[in-house]
């Protein structure tokens, strides 16, 4: 997916959360991998990889074009909910 694309795909995405699938379809295994190594637990990948996505799409109209690319925007979401989830209690 180039830029140009993606950044269509995001508009969509802003104007109908329908249109955020094909956005999850292309990031789903990048984000899950990267998640997976962090957690080295496919249980704990998968939840977070959920709470991401979820977050992501809650959050998509806030979404600009700045010097971030929406992948980059994911992936600190990712790392974000990653420290979050180490953080808990029930983790230790």
């Amino acid at each position: 997916m180039d830029l140009s694309e993606e950044k269509e795909l995001v508009k969509q995405a802003q104007r109908s959360p329908d249109a955020f699938a094909a956005l999850y379809d292309h990031y789903y295994p990048r984000i899950f991998g990267y998640i997976l190594r962090r957690t080295a637990t496919i249980e704990v990948a998968q939840d977070i990889t959920s709470e991401t996505f979820l977050k992501a799409l809650a959050k998509l109209w806030q979404f600009r074009w700045r010097s971030v690319s929406f992948s980059s925007w994911l992936y600190r979401i990712a790392s974000n909910e990653i420290n979050q989830y180490y953080r808990r209690a029930e983790y230790r």
